[in-house]
């Protein structure tokens, strides 16, 4: 055997070796979640088709009827896909990074400054035991039914559960880490992004997942009331008129989005854990 040939084993077979593995993990993981979801489907096409019933439509004519709300246009797109879907989607977004940033910032003051902490804890506990979607009508009268309105209502609700996992996750960074930063005279922000976001990421990931999933419950709630647009306002309008095919299409495309945004933070919070555990080795 060549010696270049066996530097390409040495550098190339470790790996090679290892992606059958992650490829079989994967498609596990994708079957635990495919194969029940599919049994339930199929038992409720089968159980509308023996014995049909208006309340439950067959979820194949679901899926059929949202296409049409959101791909049914001349142009492919329809003006119900611009005009409610893709803005009950941008508030979401909106409200979750103002949200997600805002926590973090009081987290990460909380969990570095235990004066600020005790200060703090009993505001931050007293506020986000209030139920958000209660605030929801004091929303309303301090800033109107408009965007701006939904917008902050979202960030409020979703903003606790990123407060809560950072200060815990940046008050468990043991104190020789931080000692080392400032002994080889570590500049703060330097300090922020190399040590202490790193070593907080997975406690501060658990509260943006969950605080993802508060945000798309809280962007459908707020749309309940004054609305004109929105999944939230045509659930309201499908209600009303007793359109449960609509109904149900929209919850549907609820479900769809939210496994959307869970994938996107899997793939974001693998890619950050992973540089995250290259930082702690390296440490």
């Amino acid at each position: 055997m060549s010696q270049t040939t066996s530097r390409s084993l040495l550098t190339h077979g470790i790996p090679v070796a290892k992606r059958p593995k992650r490829s079989r993990k994967a498609i596990v993981s994708i079957a635990y979640f495919v194969v029940p979801l599919a049994i339930v489907v199929a038992l409720w096409q089968l159980g509308t088709t023996v014995s049909p019933s208006p309340f439950f439509p067959p979820p194949l004519r679901i899926a059929e009827n949202l296409w049409k709300l959101l791909f049914g246009g001349p142009a492919f797109f329809t003006p119900v896909f611009f005009g409610d879907f893709l803005t009950t989607v941008g508030r979401m977004i909106l409200g979750f990074a103002i949200g997600a940033v805002w926590g973090m910032l009081i987290g990460i003051v909380m969990g570095l400054s235990r004066g600020t902490r005790e200060t703090v804890t009993p505001i931050v506990e007293f506020l986000r035991s209030i139920p958000a979607t209660a605030t929801l009508p004091l929303f309303i009268i301090l800033l109107g039914g408009d965007d701006a309105m939904r917008v902050a209502f979202i960030a409020y609700g979703v903003s606790w559960f990123v407060v809560i996992n950072t200060a815990s996750g940046v008050g468990s960074i043991h104190k020789t880490m931080l000692d080392l930063g400032r002994v080889f005279r570590v500049s703060p922000a330097r300090r922020l992004f190399s040590i202490i976001l790193p070593a907080a990421s997975p406690k501060i990931f658990a509260g943006l997942r969950i605080a993802s999933t508060a945000a798309l419950l809280l962007a459908i709630v707020s749309e309940f009331m004054l609305a004109t647009n929105g999944i939230g306002f045509l659930l309201v309008q499908a209600q009303g008129r007793f359109q449960l095919l609509d109904m149900w299409s929209w919850m549907l495309a609820l479900a769809v989005l939210g496994l959307i945004i869970n994938s996107l933070l899997d793939l974001v919070e693998g890619r950050v854990l992973s540089w995250h555990k290259l930082s702690r080795a390296k440490i």
